[in-house]
């Protein structure tokens, strides 16, 4: 008898969840043995459903998105984070940021939502470096965001970060301004940040729906840009760019530069960088 296939749905889904949980490990085992293929399976298939179709089970496994593989790439050193719930949690982010690079999530790629796993683990471990580094005393967080997030103006000393109510959590204040104040104590160049930055921007667009690759600018921007005017060495001069043709644009042009490549390996690269960075100041 045929079972109700909303209810079937709202198994598949429940049955995901425990199985992407990284405590659940042992029933995850399970689920596998039950999909792949070993020495007793096809007899043990007989036994069950007489006349099934072996191949079936591999669009049930594509349905399912058990992408059990993912667990066996490389993942960042998180050993170096002692704190076991958020190792646990960044483990748990990190494989479904493979998802959507591997296409296996929802069964395509999606550099978007990506971005969204990748922000997720980098906000974790912004928030837990600061959590660990002031011993989660808010008043010297604050301090620490409003330093790395100063300059000067008129010979007096000026910050960006400026929040309206006092923050009552590290979560509370702005991820790019934690970021910048992290360039700050580690002495990172912003080159060292811009990926962090536009990995963000991505997440923060992709939330109010208004990514867009915009591919005109990137060509009439781009073709300003590399014109003798704004060329130095044969490089280019964005400081010269951004005072003729707007700070905005010129940096809306990089962002869009690099959301063009989506480049994968770059933000995988970077997420392990930051993870062993906070792993060895703490």
């Amino acid at each position: 008898m045929g079972q109700d296939k909303k209810q079937l749905r709202k198994l598949l889904a429940f049955v995901k969840e425990i199985y992407d949980h990284p405590d659940n490990k042992e029933f995850a085992e399970g689920i596998r043995e039950m999909v792949l293929s070993d020495k007793d399976f096809q007899e043990r298939l007989k036994e069950v459903a007489p006349g099934a179709d072996p191949e079936s089970l591999k669009r049930i496994e594509k349905y399912l998105s058990l992408d059990y593989e993912i667990d066996e790439k490389i993942f960042p050193d998180y050993s170096v984070i002692k704190d076991d719930d958020v190792r646990a949690r960044l483990h748990a982010d990190f494989r479904e940021m493979l998802r959507y690079r591997f296409g296996t999530r929802n069964h395509k790629i999606d550099f978007a939502e990506f971005c969204r796993y990748a922000t997720l683990q980098i906000e974790l471990l912004v928030n837990y470096y600061f959590e660990k580094r002031y011993s989660s005393d808010i008043t010297k967080i604050i301090q620490a965001v409003i330093d790395g997030n100063s300059y000067e103006k008129d010979g007096e000393k000026q910050s960006y970060y400026k929040p309206n109510h006092p923050p009552k959590d590290v979560a509370d204040i702005g991820l790019k301004f934690k970021i910048q104040t992290l360039q700050n104590e580690f002495s990172w160049q912003y080159k060292d940040i811009s990926s962090y930055l536009n990995i963000i921007e991505v997440r923060n667009r992709q939330s109010h729906r208004s990514l867009r690759k915009d591919e005109d600018l990137i060509q009439q921007i781009g073709k300003k840009l590399n014109s003798p005017e704004f060329k130095v060495d044969g490089k280019i001069d964005n400081e010269k760019a951004k005072a003729v043709l707007g700070y905005k644009t010129v940096a809306e042009y990089w962002f869009q530069v690099w959301l063009d490549k989506q480049d994968f390996d770059n933000a995988c690269g970077e997420i392990k960088k930051m993870c062993s960075t906070i792993g060895a100041a703490i």
